[in-house]
């Protein structure tokens, strides 16, 4: 797996569209292309950072595939983490406790 495998797994792992990230990151569409297609182009060193952070993931782990932060999170666990982080605080603290009292 490399570069362009990475980024098309996380873009659809985010559930939005290609163009949708290129506007959150401040690109067009067509780069986003470039980086995803047959061609696998690597973007800038400041894009790759903006498209890790639209994307929820680390520069590290789209160029390398290790990411020393989330590395031993499988794919449910990372998409309660980014469900979670959308909450108001009200909100977290409540799903926390119904956590909780599940788990007893």
């Amino acid at each position: 797996m490399d570069f362009r495998d990475r980024l098309r797994e996380e873009i659809e792992y985010s559930g939005l569209l290609d163009k949708e990230v290129a506007d959150r990151a401040g690109i067009t569409k067509r780069a986003i292309d470039s980086y995803v297609g047959v061609r696998g182009c690597m973007p800038s060193a400041e894009v790759a950072v903006r498209l890790a952070r639209v994307l929820g993931c680390s520069v590290e782990y789209l160029v390398t595939g290790r990411d020393t932060r989330q590395r031993h999170l499988d794919n449910k666990t990372r998409r309660l983490v980014q469900l979670f982080q959308q909450l108001s605080t009200a909100e977290q603290d409540s799903l926390l406790q119904l956590l909780e009292r599940m788990v007893k």
